[in-house]
């Protein structure tokens, strides 16, 4: 109740009261966050609303930050799909789309990844610095 209320205090301390812990350092690290709106979003993901995380995001002009949530979720269509959306991070969706199937030691059968790899050229360093500026610019 107290996360639903974004009472992150209470919450803290409600959790460390039933001893769960994962969930203390959870809320300590969403409390942590730079700026409301990735708090807020945090908080949806933790009362298992990933859709209102990403609108979230979304509204904010974090479109990194929707595209990383769902390939951190492995759902792969949707972070491609707002990849192409909004022309950015195409790359970085089909690097660690293709670094997972690897991972799983599969072959990609999803048309539109198959489409989108023939086009988009994946440069680690390149995709590494544009998260990097990502992570900075979210700091700001």
């Amino acid at each position: 109740m107290a996360t639903n209320a974004r009472d992150l205090n209470t919450a803290e301390v409600a959790y460390a009261a039933v001893n769960e812990i994962d969930k203390v350092h959870y809320i300590a690290e969403i409390k942590a966050l730079p700026s409301a709106e990735c708090r807020n979003a945090e908080l949806a993901l933790f009362s298992h609303r990933p859709q209102h995380a990403e609108a979230i995001y979304l509204q904010a002009g974090m479109v990194y930050k929707a595209i990383q949530l769902n390939t951190d979720l492995f759902n792969w269509e949707r972070a491609l799909q707002l990849a192409l959306k909004h022309k950015t991070h195409v790359d970085t969706v089909l690097a660690f789309r293709e670094k997972h199937l690897t991972e799983l030691g599969s072959k990609e059968t999803l048309a539109k990844f198959i489409e989108c790899q023939g086009k988009v050229k994946i440069d680690w360093d390149t995709i590494r610095s544009k998260i990097e500026n990502e992570e900075n610019r979210g700091l700001q």
